[in-house]
């Protein structure tokens, strides 16, 4: 029999070379990933003394973390705007370039003032969206598009382990003996150990320097058909629009958007909420360190949990969602019991079931906008996190009285938590996936105009009418399920449920009709 031209595609797309080069492009992106995360949060263990030793306001202290925060959101779109047009590498390398400038900024702040932090953060937050707007578009430049999950998780489970490296280094390092008193010897001596921080920062970051010699955005031949089919049009206007306007993507972002900016949050406002508990800037570290581990394990592990059980994937990311509001209650509980061990295993299991989350719903908001650039996907996302998160942080840092929080304080904010996680998960149950047959409410890819299939005499677009791929029982986790192209026709690649069959099963209307028409012409030669 003929194989029908979807058939050739799917084993071209599967003949494609990988190059070795990949590897160097690989681990120096997941360094800048690293490298920039690492300087968002590293004032947080030490943030009572640093006031002290500044004579500043808390909301200063606060803008060290926020501002860092708060550009990602500003400047996401316009970066997935230029990784779109430039390329990747290049966004890269500018955002190493930010990064590695605002560390030496912040080299001047016992010479002018903490305000220099807050710049040479905000440069350092300029920095982020262009390097983790473009961990999609690496992925699928480099790799074959089964490859994308693995490393969007892999990169998540990196900037966990950054955030460790954060909270260890001020709290059990540089100002691990370390005790603020009012007098010039005191206060000297605390310039000197952050001063000494802001180098450690620069030091790390400068291993940056080769993301400048060797980031390629492409491969010479790419990898899968993913790369030439994506949508390159510059009207940022209708791209936001039509990536705003597709249900499902709605539901991912608010709950992705509730979930990671509320967990962020809660580790900002860690030294706040564990003050009553009798523990300071040492259990801080100890903490926030255990629910970032915890969190990174997680997603190691649970991700390969919902892979296996991946036809009920949305059913178990809600599972994880009811589960972690549990696990906040318990942390509270925790914090009420005063028992230092018990505190570090409820915030242990709030990271292990919150986290495992954000990759899972990242990996399918690509999906469901393709075949607009997954870098929009990611930045738009990340800003709905950012957003919240500096939202949450300021509401709650002043809900819970700062420096001095009370138990009654804590009580409501954890309270208020939970019910924002609920709400999470309330909007997150209005998402639409069918996996047997294709509906309207599904649009796993949305068109911009209409075009005509490779079948003849039929459109694959009517006026009116999305075209919205199905998951015939496969899902996102499917090392076959990722979107390819033929010609101008999108149509899904097939799917491992019938490998015994004489005719591979595919996951698009379009693919099906194609094999029924190739089974057509094999019966008329046989007649």
């Amino acid at each position: 029999m003929q194989d029908s031209e979807a058939n050739k595609q799917s084993q071209n797309q599967e003949k494609a070379k990988l190059y070795k080069w990949r590897w160097v492009v690989l681990i120096l992106f997941t360094l800048a990933v690293f490298m920039n995360s690492i300087p968002g949060e590293i004032y947080v263990p030490a943030s009572s003394e640093t006031q002290l030793i500044y004579s500043e306001s808390e909301t200063m202290i606060t803008l060290a973390q926020t501002s860092y925060v708060i550009m990602h959101p500003i400047l996401s779109i316009p970066c997935s705007q230029f990784i779109v047009k430039y390329g990747w590498a290049k966004a890269t390398n500018i955002g190493v370039a930010l990064t590695i400038g605002g560390s030496l900024i912040k080299l001047l702040v016992n010479q002018t003032g903490f305000f220099i932090i807050v710049i040479g953060q905000a440069l350092i937050g300029a920095g982020k969206p262009f390097i983790l707007n473009a961990q999609a578009s690496m992925a699928q430049s480099w790799f074959y598009p089964e490859s994308r999950t693995s490393i969007i998780i892999a990169l998540n489970v990196l900037n966990l382990i950054s955030n460790v490296v954060t909270l260890m280094i001020p709290g059990k390092w540089i100002f691990r003996t370390y005790d603020f008193e009012d007098t010039p010897e005191s206060i000297e001596e605390g310039k000197e150990l952050v001063n000494k921080l802001n180098l450690v920062c620069l030091y790390m970051v400068l291993t940056l320097i080769p993301c400048f010699f060797f980031l390629r955005s492409a491969a010479p031949t790419a990898p899968s058909a993913l790369v030439q089919k994506e949508e390159k049009q510059g009207n940022i206007k209708k791209t936001i629009i039509k990536i705003l306007s597709n249900h499902n993507f709605q539901c991912c972002l608010l709950a992705y958007s509730v979930y990671l900016g509320l967990v962020k949050c809660l580790v900002l406002i860690l030294p706040y909420l564990i003050r009553p508990a009798g523990y300071g800037k040492g259990e801080v570290s100890i903490a926030g360190s255990i629910a970032m581990a915890s969190a990174a394990i997680s997603q190691s592990t649970l991700a390969a949990f919902i892979q296996k059980f991946k036809n009920v994937k949305t059913q178990l990311i809600k599972v994880l969602m009811a589960i972690s509001t549990g696990s906040l209650g318990l942390f509270y509980f925790s914090l009420v019991n005063g028992n230092l061990i018990f505190i570090y295993f409820a915030i242990g299991l709030v990271g292990f079931f919150i986290m495992p989350i954000a990759p899972v719903l990242m990996d399918i908001s690509c999906d469901v906008i393709f075949p607009i650039s997954p870098s929009f996907a990611i930045g738009i996302m990340y800003i709905g996190s950012q957003l919240l998160l500096v939202i949450f942080t300021q509401g709650e840092a002043v809900l819970v009285g700062g420096a001095n929080s009370t138990m009654a304080r804590v009580t409501i904010t954890l309270i208020l938590d939970m019910g924002l996680q609920l709400l999470g998960l309330f909007l997150f149950s209005f998402i639409r996936i069918s996996r047997g047959a294709v509906t309207q409410s599904t649009h796993a890819v949305a068109p911009t105009d209409t075009q005509e299939s490779l079948v003849q005499g039929r459109s694959l677009f009517e006026k009116g009418q999305a075209f919205s791929s199905s998951y015939a029982g496969s899902s996102f986790f499917n090392v076959q399920s990722a979107i390819a192209f033929i010609g101008t026709t999108p149509t899904a690649p097939y799917t491992d449920l019938q490998k015994g069959s004489k005719f591979d099963a595919f996951t698009s209307e379009i693919a099906q009709w194609q094999n029924n028409d190739a089974q057509q012409q094999e019966q008329g030669q046989q007649q």
